[in-house]
């Protein structure tokens, strides 16, 4: 019978423990974000409203992919180089920092 594969929360406890709670309370009330491929996991802090600002200029002076590596280096906690060092595990990290900066939904309307 094939091993199921662990949860993401399983192997922030696994990996992590003690370490993953003080990051949760040095940066506590905003949350901490995790991406997960394939197992290797990146630990990042919230993002600030500077960050923001140089990560949009980024996107639209350098690209996406320069822009994303900048925020991914810039939020770094902890977790597994590869993310940040292996081109496949960077591309699929990625796609996810838009998740990393959807800090609250909000929505606009003009009257």
């Amino acid at each position: 019978m094939p091993e199921k594969e662990k949860t993401t929360e399983q192997l922030l406890k696994e990996q992590y423990g003690e370490k993953l709670e003080e990051y949760k309370k040095q940066y506590s009330p905003r949350k901490l974000s995790v991406i997960n491929v394939e197992g290797k996991l990146a630990i990042l802090r919230p993002v600030t409203a500077a960050e923001m600002g140089q990560y949009s200029i980024m996107m639209a002076s350098n690209g996406l992919d320069v822009a994303c590596r900048y925020l991914l280096e810039a939020l770094w906690l902890d977790g597994d180089n590869c993310l940040r060092d292996d081109e496949e595990y960077f591309i699929s990290a990625m796609l996810q920092i838009q998740n990393v900066i959807e800090l609250k939904k909000s929505s606009f309307l003009r009257l």
